[in-house]
């Protein structure tokens, strides 16, 4: 049984290992996001538009529910507001 439990650990710590790298390779994709939300808002700012777009962000945020159901809309709604704003960083 201890072989097992030896096992199971390992199993977990490479487990864990991966989600690890994948929350890095995130991070990393919500940073480039953000980069990329600035320059649209800076360039809708400069043609004399608004900062957002809520229709786009409603889709947005209807694409997340439709993959992930409610808490896609939480995934969604941080994201954007993480994004929100940055123009003026």
């Amino acid at each position: 049984m201890f072989v097992q439990e030896e096992e199971a650990v390992s199993d977990v710590t490479t487990l864990r290992a991966g989600i690890d790298l994948i929350d890095v390779e995130i991070r990393a994709l919500i940073e480039r996001r953000r980069e990329l939300s600035a320059g649209v808002q800076r360039a809708r700012l400069a043609a004399g538009g608004t900062r957002t777009d809520l229709s786009r962000e409603g889709r947005i945020i209807s694409s997340y529910a439709d993959a992930y159901g409610r808490q896609g809309t939480a995934i969604a709604m941080a994201l954007l507001e993480t994004c929100r704003g940055t123009a003026a960083r």
